[in-house]
């Protein structure tokens, strides 16, 4: 029997699958992207793409030839170790409580939000990756990192948010083998896709799961659909928005999160949760960002 309410919760699930559910509203990323293994500090994968097309016409009777194959690329990013650590006392804990069983349980349980929202905030602003060093932390690249291939600046002056600025990034991400199927915006950003007019923008249920559910804005574009995604971990100047495949992205856990004891050296009880991941970006060229906005609601 469980002592507490954490600790029955805890029994059903691992961790790392509690963190990914606890929050969905306010880690949308997080919580939509999948689950890998890694297996290393320096997390590595391969990546291929097809080529592209050509004329094929052969005689009959041709001769049979062949052509050299292009190697796929390697790509790596680091692990990075995330802990969160709370200290009840044992006066405390014993006293009773209003609307609570246990402060202990209590704390953990908002300590594993906490540790959801330092996932979804390292996930969107990480613009660097460290393989690190004693005495300083490995930090795995963000989405500022990985996104190359498909940005569209101005120059760094700051511009409106419009739907033919949203069509033509999806038109480059296309080109290049991409179908983002999220955007993911600020708050204002999200106010200002709800002004575009001409029918694009559409209400809908999201996910009708025990894990999310939620009234989502979906924009309608001449290359599909993207569900309209607000995250209040992206920048509060609102100076860009994302268009994500999240299906080539992955979480690499090294050390899946788990709880723990701190050993006693007085009368308080200790405890903590940490883990080790790292970000897999698969076909950067999936994806896009877009910069220099004014998050201006016109």
């Amino acid at each position: 029997m469980a002592s507490n309410t954490y600790a029955a919760v805890g029994n059903k699930e691992d961790v790392s699958d509690i963190i990914t559910n606890i929050a969905p509203y306010d880690t949308p990323l997080y919580s939509r992207i999948g689950k890998t293994r890694a297996t290393q500090v320096l997390h590595e994968w391969l990546e291929d793409e097809l080529g592209q097309p050509v004329v094929n016409q052969q005689d009959e009777g041709y001769t049979y030839f062949t052509l050299n194959v292009v190697p796929r690329t390697r790509l790596h990013n680091y692990t990075q170790i995330m802990h969160r650590g709370i200290q009840v006392t044992d006066s405390q804990e014993a006293v009773l409580h209003y609307g609570i069983r246990s402060e202990m349980a209590y704390q953990m349980a908002k300590t594993l939000k906490e540790l959801a929202f330092d996932c979804e905030k390292a996930l969107i602003e990480q613009a660097t990756q460290s393989p690190g060093a004693m005495g300083s932390p490995r930090i795995f690249g963000g989405l500022p990192f990985w996104i190359v291939t498909n940005v569209f600046a101005n120059g760094g002056t700051p511009r409106p948010l419009t739907f033919d600025l949203v069509n033509t990034a999806l038109e480059q991400t296309w080109t290049a083998g991409g179908k983002p199927s999220i955007l993911l915006v600020s708050p204002r950003n999200k106010r200002v896709i709800s002004t575009f007019t001409a029918g694009n923008t559409k209400y809908m249920d999201g996910n009708k799961t025990n894990k999310l559910t939620q009234m989502i804005s979906v924009l309608e574009t001449d290359f599909g659909t993207l569900q309209c995604i607000t995250d209040r971990f992206m920048p509060t100047d609102n100076r860009e928005i994302y268009g994500l495949s999240p299906e080539y992205m992955k979480k690499a856990f090294l050390r899946n999160f788990k709880t723990g004891d701190i050993p006693k050296i007085n009368d308080m009880q200790r405890r903590m949760i940490n883990g080790e991941w790292t970000l897999e970006m698969r076909a950067e060229k999936a994806h896009f960002v877009i910069k220099d906005l004014d998050g201006v609601v016109y």
